[in-house]
């Protein structure tokens, strides 16, 4: 049987393309959905600008384009996306404003899961890169605030350092830690200190251990964090030293020491409050509180 050269280029080029499909490289599994990063390329529309090179790395485009950015904020105080009645009614509190990255949908609640209690501690560095474009806007928000002011030659990192003393987190019991092996708060406000350069400081401990508060009504959170968290001494001495901030003094008009204070949910507000009322009370030098979560239920 005669083959045709057309036959043969059919054959040749069908060659090539079974012998290039074996020579290349396993497309690495989406760490939400397991599928191939490929298969969902491109699907829906993604805030490109939001997208870190290990998020995109990491995740399938149908994963990433179901991440709810959280941009348009309606509460000033608490960085909720519509009208908030809680603040309406009680506007003022220990710490200054909540930022969050996300809203707290299903496919975030199922990310926060695999890495909260099925232990994907893969998952860390993800959900901190996820933190960074609501950092940076509160950062701004902060700079344009006071006064703050970045002059040309100022480098990006160095007007994070000069907005933020510390970064700190929202502590665990130690019966959580050793059943999940791990603080969340504490490895997303560590993801967000090792970026910019800045201290990351225990300044808080739990006194005691409580329940899970998932399912719980906003007067039984009140209630569990009363007087749930302490002050850790040591840190706050180290944190209020004058000597240390020294150079900012020519910087700042006062000088007030700005704490990052780092959760990975907002719901109601009583942890942020609780936690922000246990360092005012141990402040010596006057202090201002920012909270950073994740995400906003």
């Amino acid at each position: 049987m005669t083959v045709s050269p057309l036959d043969w280029l059919r054959r040749l080029q069908s060659a090539f393309a079974a012998g290039a499909q074996l020579l290349a490289p396993t497309s690495a599994a989406c760490l939400l959905c397991g599928k191939p990063q490929y298969a969902a390329r491109g699907a829906g529309s993604i805030d490109q600008a939001k997208l870190t090179p290990q998020l995109r790395q990491s995740l399938c485009g149908a994963c990433l384009s179901a991440i709810p950015w959280l941009t348009r904020i309606a509460c000033t105080r608490c960085g909720r996306g519509v009208p908030c009645e809680d603040c309406i009614r009680s506007p003022h509190g220990a710490f200054q404003f909540n930022r969050s990255a996300v809203h707290y949908s299903p496919a975030m609640r199922e990310m926060l899961a695999l890495y909260k209690y099925r232990g994907n501690e893969r998952l860390a560095p993800l959900l901190a890169d996820m933190l960074l474009p609501a950092f940076e806007a509160m950062t701004v928000e902060i700079m344009q605030r006071t006064s703050i002011a970045r002059s040309p030659n100022m480098k990006f990192n160095s007007s994070f350092s000069d907005c933020w003393h510390a970064v700190s987190y929202v502590p665990v019991s130690s019966e959580r830690e050793i059943e999940r092996g791990f603080n969340q708060a504490e490895q997303l406000a560590g993801g967000i200190a090792r970026r910019f350069n800045l201290p990351l400081l225990r300044l808080l401990s739990r006194s005691r251990h409580t329940e899970k508060q998932s399912f719980k009504s906003r007067a039984e959170r009140q209630r569990d964090t009363r007087s749930l968290f302490n002050a850790q001494a040591a840190e706050m001495a180290t944190l209020q030293k004058p000597k240390d901030y020294s150079h900012l003094q020519a910087i700042h008009s006062s000088c007030i020491i700005r704490i990052l204070l780092i959760d990975d949910i907002y719901t109601t507000g009583s942890t942020a409050e609780a936690c922000s009322q246990a360092l005012l009370k141990a402040a010596v030098l006057p202090i201002e509180i920012y909270v950073l979560t994740w995400a906003r239920s």
